[in-house]
Order: structure tokens, then C-alpha cells, then sequence
């Protein structure tokens, strides 16, 4: 990577005065373009999406206020008449329906019937809900606010999100266009500019090159009392006494050159160790790299003898300082034990130089010890995600060959339904890997709203799917006194889903988890409690890390992919929350954490 960018740096620095002219204008009308555009785009879908929430909230509370009577009075022509005429009083509308106490549809504007995905979503609990919906026809918002405070059941309108994006689209274009054309601009005039700078420069350049090739009469004329003019009266000056310099200089040179050359080898990758040694291996010279990996001192390892350092390797160097090729180079990986006995791994390359009639041996050595862990950690995770990948995979395709070739339909469908949730289990995987990927690559902008702390923890239960009833554990919910937080409901619960399926995995058969909340005057604390193995002190620290497992053998007795953890402690970052874990060896854990109460103003 450092290479590259040497190579694009060197690269651009090639280039002409008037062409790296033009490209810095042009990079800073890009640069301040974009962050305009950026800036103004922000604001104006802050602006309108505002606007249509007020007029959703405006809408629903308007529904809910005239839906009482129709209600009370079981008058459904009225209730129809009004969901009807909401949905065609505004364009961004998508569907208005009435539920009543019960959570029972009883007035919608659904042609093809009222959608199960809709039935009991966004409780209004004590006031307006919002709740952000990704469907077919795209983002719709759906507003919710009770009729009669709740007792009279709830009125829901969807308002449409896509008028946002298309307004967006529309003014990013023009943004676009109109930062092109005054980057044309720009580079008309950037080119004008630097036409008159370079023109006095190219004939300085010529003159250097002139007197590179070895004219060391040429004078360059450049009438000009600015800098330009100035350096080119020093460099014709520089010129006349050059051809002096140059003769007596010649003899020094060569003893430069040769030096050089021989500290050269000494000094190229210094950020790894260096050794100089004589003809039999001893150590004549060491910098601190190669002293930081033998982990000795300067005055202990001058006089030591090269081949002690590497094991299993004794015979390879021995060769190498026995041949008599001048040419010759070794580079191999080798195991290497320190001053302590410590042992390391180091790729090494040595050469022989040949030094003031004297053969010297110059070996460069890089630690890659870390390197060989981080492979075999990343081969493990690699083998870790492949495995967990596969087993519902596996699972699946067995229950469906046994369910193709069962007659019974009833058994058929219980493989099926096996299959199902094996395929749930996989889909659950790699949201989790898409979620990380998410929060490597950008920061997702969060839908904060007003909820509930409890209603959060029954959202994370019912995400699960029936998993928690249909598991051989007790579980039991702890929700003391309710209170309302600025949270995204949605992405709370997904977190508190993975300390329950984390606390899920290692409980064992007929074991208890306890979820509930503490609540206090500033923030309200979530904590899932079981009675497992508990995790060993001096592993606590790295439980949140991304692919980190307590057990990382192939072998473990735990599933997982080592991602649940790392995903909930990103969300509650997210929620400016804190999270973390107390533990005892062989009674359990309780896994915590908090999120700032909601403050009215």
C-alpha cells in the first residue's frame, strides 16, 4: 500500500506547472462541490422530512379525533368515508386504516385486503408513534396516534418517504452540472495562468538539462527581476564555477561512492533488524530492530554468533557462509529463539558485501510472529463462519430430501417447518455479517424516536420468533417501572436479541435467563442474566470484539460466528449508551446495558 501511493505521489509529481495548476483548481471546486451539496442536501431532506412527518402527525391526530363518533355509534359508512377521504386529501398518502380497542382492523383503504404485515405494527402507547417501514413502493412512514387515549382503539396513516429521495435526485443533477461548468471554468483560467508562470521555467529547464548533458558554458537569459529571474542569475553563476568543483571532487567522490554503497545495504529496511557480521557469523554491528527482536542489549550481542539465533536452521547458514559465490543471497522464513530463549518467527535475508578488502555479511531480519498469529486467527475465523454457514445449510437440505420423499403430509410439513427455521437461523447469520459490513463501511443514520424501554424488551421476544418458548430454558422477564427513552426501537431491540441469544447459547438444558430493565432518574439500564459457564476474568476485556470467541478451536462446544456482541456494543455506541458484562466462573453472566432516559424540555 505504501508503495502505491509512493508511485501516485512520484506520478503526479511529474507533471507540469500548469497541469498540477488546473488540477488543484479543479480538486478544490470538487472538494467544496461536494461538501456544499452534501451540506445543502442534508438539510433540505431534514426540511422536508419534517414537513411530511407534521403533516402525517397533523392528519392522524385530525382521524383520530373524527373517527370517536363513527366508533361509539358503530357508524362503518362514516369510518370508511373518512379513511377515504385522508388518503385522497394528500399525493404522498399511501394507506389510512382504524383499528379498535382490540388491535382489530375496522376501516382501511387497502383494495386487495388489509396486509398482514401491517396487523398490530406501531403501537401508540400515550400519543403519536412513528415508525419507518421498508416495503415495496419503498419508505413509508407510518404515524399512529390513539382514539379516545387508547380506549377507543388507534388510527394509522402511511405517508410515502419517496417524494424526498426524488426532490434529492433532482437537486444533486443540477448541483452537479453546475460544479462542472465552473470547473471548466476554472481550468480555462488555470491554464491561461500557469502558461505565464511555466513559460520562464521551461526556459530555466532547459538550461539545466543543457548543463546536465554537459554544457557547462550555457547561460540562460531570462530578463526578469523576480525570483525566477533571480535564480536564474544564481544558476548561471553556479555554472562557471561548477566545472572546478567538478574536477576536484571527482577523486573524494569515488571514496563517497564507495561508502555509500556499503552503508546503503546497512541501512535499507531499517525499520527491520540489521546485522553486520565478519566471514565466521559474529555480529559486528546491530541496530535496535534486530536488538528489539533478539530482546538483548547492545554490548550482548556484539561478538554473538549469528547461527545461535535460528533454529533448525544451522546447517542452511553454515552453507551460506561457506560458499564462495560473491553473488550469493539467502532469504528464507526461519524460526528464531531470542537472547531468553523466546521463540520467534523472522524472514531473513542476507548477503555478502565485499568492504575495504575485507568479506562482510549484511542480513536483514522481519519479526513476523504477529503476522503467523493474525493468519491463524483469520484461518480460524474463516474456518469458524464457513462452519456456522454450513450447518443450517446442511440441516435444511436433510429435512427437505426426507420431506420430498415423505407421503404424509403432516410429516411433510413438520420437516419442512424444521428446514424453515434452519434457514431462519442462516438468514439471522448473515444479517449479522451485513450488519458488521454496515458499520465497517458507513454510519447508518439511526430513526431516533420517543419509546418505550419495555415495549423494547417485548419487541426483542417477539423478534425471536417463539425461539425463546420453544427452548429447554426458563426464562423469565423482570420489567419494573416503565419509562420512555430516544432510541431506534428497531435497532435497540436487535441488539438486546443478541445478549439473548447469546446468554440462549450457553445455557444449558432446563438452566434460567432473566431479561428485564432498571430504571432510574437518567438512563434505563436492559440486562440479560444467565446461569452458564461465565467467561474467565482475563477474557472479559476482548468479548466485544469482532470474531471473538472464549473458545476459537474449530472444536468448541458453542456455536456462533463471534459477531453478536461486537454488533450490539456498535448499536449502543450509536445511542451514546454504555454496555458491558459482569461475570463468575462456573455461575453465569449478566450482560448490561443503558441508554439515556427521554427529558422533556
Amino acid at each position: 500500500m505504501k508503495d502505491n501511493l509512493e508511485d501516485v505521489f512520484s506520478y503526479i509529481d511529474n507533471f507540469s506547472i500548469r497541469t498540477k495548476l488546473i488540477l488543484n483548481v479543479v480538486g478544490i471546486i470538487l472538494i467544496l462541490g461536494v461538501l456544499m451539496g452534501s451540506y445543502l442536501n442534508v438539510v433540505q431532506t431534514n426540511m422536508m422530512k419534517d414537513e411530511l412527518n407534521e403533516k402525517g402527525i397533523s392528519l392522524t391526530r385530525n382521524l383520530a379525533e373524527n373517527s370517536v363518533n363513527p366508533i361509539l355509534t358503530d357508524n362503518q359508512v362514516r369510518l370508511q368515508w373518512l379513511v377515504e377521504t385522508i388518503k385522497e386529501s394528500e399525493s404522498e398518502v399511501v394507506y389510512v386504516f382504524v383499528t379498535d380497542e382490540d388491535g382489530k382492523v375496522i376501516a382501511h383503504t387497502f383494495s386487495d385486503g388489509f396486509p398482514v404485515d401491517l396487523k398490530g405494527i406501531n403501537p401508540a402507547h400515550g400519543g403519536t408513534s412513528n415508525l419507518l417501514l421498508d416495503t415495496e413502493q419503498g419508505y413509508i412512514r407510518d404515524i399512529s396516534y390513539p382514539v379516545l387515549e387508547g380506549k377507543a382503539g388507534e388510527a394509522h396513516v402511511g405517508v410515502s418517504q419517496e417524494s424526498i429521495r426524488s426532490t434529492v435526485e433532482k437537486f444533486t443533477t443540477s448541483l452537479i452540472l453546475f460544479v462542472l461548468l465552473l470547473m471548466f471554468a476554472g481550468s480555462s483560467v488555470a491554464y491561461m495562468a500557469g502558461s505565464v508562470v511555466a513559460r520562464p521555467i521551461i526556459e530555466l529547464k532547459g538550461g539545466v538539462e543543457a548543463f546536465g548533458d554537459g554544457d557547462l558554458d550555457r547561460k540562460v537569459n531570462i530578463r526578469s527581476g523576480n525570483e525566477i529571474g533571480q535564480l536564474a542569475n544564481s544558476f548561471n553563476d553556479m555554472a562557471e564555477h561548477i566545472g572546478y568543483l567538478i574536477r576536484e571532487k571527482e577523486k573524494a567522490s569515488r571514496e563517497i561512492l564507495e561508502t555509500r554503497n556499503y552503508l546503503t545495504k546497512i541501512v535499507s529496511g531499517s525499520l527491520d533488524g540489521i546485522i553486520v557480521t565478519d566471514n565466521e557469523g559474529n555480529i559486528e554491528f546491530s541496530n535496535e530492530s534486530f536488538m528489539h527482536i533478539a530482546e538483548s542489549a547492545d554490548k550482548d550481542i556484539i561478538g554473538y554468533n549469528i547461527k545461535s539465533f535460528f533454529i533448525n536452521s544451522e546447517d542452511d547458514i553454515r552453507s551460506f557462509f561457506k560458499s564462495s559465490d560473491t553473488d550469493n543471497t539467502m532469504v528464507g522464513e526461519m524460526s528464531f529463539s531470542t537472547m531468553g530463549g523466546k521463540l520467534k518467527f523472522i524472514i531473513l535475508s542476507m548477503a555478502k558485501v565485499e568492504y575495504l578488502n575485507e568479506t562482510k555479511y549484511v542480513a536483514v531480519a522481519k519479526d513476523i510472529t504477529e503476522i503467523k498469529k493474525l493468519e491463524q486467527m483469520k484461518r480460524n475465523i474463516i474456518a469458524n463462519i464457513s462452519h456456522e454457514l454450513r450447518t443450517p445449510l446442511n440441516i435444511m437440505k436433510g429435512y427437505v430430501e426426507i420431506a420430498m420423499d415423505e407421503s404424509n403430509d403432516e410429516k411433510r410439513n413438520v420437516f419442512l417447518g424444521k428446514s424453515l427455521k434452519a434457514l431462519e437461523k442462516q438468514n439471522w447469520m448473515i444479517q449479522d455479517l451485513l450488519e458488521v459490513a454496515r458499520s465497517e463501511g458507513e454510519v447508518k443514520n439511526l430513526d431516533f424516536l420517543k419509546t418505550s424501554a419495555n415495549t423494547t424488551v417485548e419487541m426483542a421476544c417477539k423478534l425471536f420468533n417463539g425461539k425463546l418458548e420453544i427452548s429447554d430454558v426458563n426464562t423469565l422477564k423482570n420489567l419494573e417501572k416503565d419509562q420512555f427513552i430516544i432510541a431506534d426501537p428497531e435497532k435497540l431491540a436487535y441488539a438486546l436479541t443478541k445478549l439473548i441469544d447469546n446468554a440462549l447459547k450457553f445455557t444449558e438444558k432446563n438452566g434460567h435467563i432473566e431479561i428485564g430493565t432498571m430504571p432510574s432518574d437518567d438512563e434505563v439500564i436492559f440486562y440479560v442474566k444467565d446461569d452458564g459457564p461465565g467467561i474467565p476474568e482475563e477474557k472479559l476485556g476482548h468479548i466485544f470484539e469482532k470474531f471473538y470467541q472464549v473458545d476459537g478451536t474449530s472444536t468448541r462446544k458453542y456455536g456462533g460466528n463471534g459477531l453478536g456482541l461486537a454488533i450490539a456494543r456498535n448499536i449502543i455506541d450509536q445511542h451514546e449508551g454504555k454496555i458491558w458484562v459482569e461475570s463468575i466462573l462456573g455461575e453465569g453472566s449478566t450482560f448490561y446495558f443503558s441508554v439515556p432516559v427521554f427529558k422533556d424540555e
